[in-house]
C-alpha cells in the first residue's frame, strides 16, 4: 500500500507535468489565482472503501466538505458515488488556487490533516490527478 507521501508525490508530480504544459496557468505564481478569467485548479480524485465503511465514509466526505466550502478559495465540488460499486467514490473539487498554494497550504490545515487520519483508520484507497479546464459545454 502506498504510503502517504507516496500519494502526495504523486500529486504534485502530475500538477507539475500540467502546469508546465498548460499555458494559460502560470507555474510559476506561488499565490492565488485572482483573476476570474484565470484557469482553476480542478482536483479529480477517486476514493475506495470495503462496502461496510461505505455509508460511513460517505458520511465523513460530506461533512469535510461542509467544512472546506467556507474556505476563501473553495468554489466547489461534487461528490458522486458508484451506481454498481457503492463503496467507490468520486469527488470532483474546483478551486481558485495553485496547485503549490494547494498542496502547502490547504492540505496542512487541520480538516485535511485529520482527514488523513480517517483515511488510515478506514483503510480508503486514493487516486487523486490535478487538472486545468480547457472547455465547458452545456446543453443547447
Amino acid at each position: 500500500m502506498k504510503t502517504y507521501s507516496d500519494k502526495i508525490k504523486k500529486l504534485a508530480f502530475t500538477a507539475i507535468i500540467i502546469l508546465t504544459t498548460q499555458i494559460s496557468v502560470h507555474a510559476q505564481q506561488s499565490t492565488l489565482i485572482q483573476d476570474k478569467n484565470s484557469t482553476p485548479l480542478v482536483l479529480c480524485i477517486k476514493f475506495k472503501t470495503t462496502p461496510e465503511n461505505a455509508e460511513g465514509f460517505k458520511n465523513v466526505l460530506i461533512k469535510l466538505f461542509d467544512t472546506i466550502s467556507h474556505e476563501q478559495n473553495f468554489v466547489a465540488a461534487d461528490l458522486h458515488q458508484a451506481i454498481r460499486k457503492p463503496e467507490e467514490f468520486l469527488v470532483y473539487e474546483t478551486w481558485n488556487d495553485t496547485v503549490s498554494h494547494f498542496i502547502n497550504v490547504q492540505m496542512k490545515k487541520t480538516y485535511a490533516v485529520e482527514f488523513e487520519k480517517v483515511l488510515k483508520q478506514m483503510n480508503v484507497e486514493r487516486s487523486p490527478e490535478a487538472y486545468t479546464s480547457f472547455g465547458h459545454l452545456t446543453k443547447k
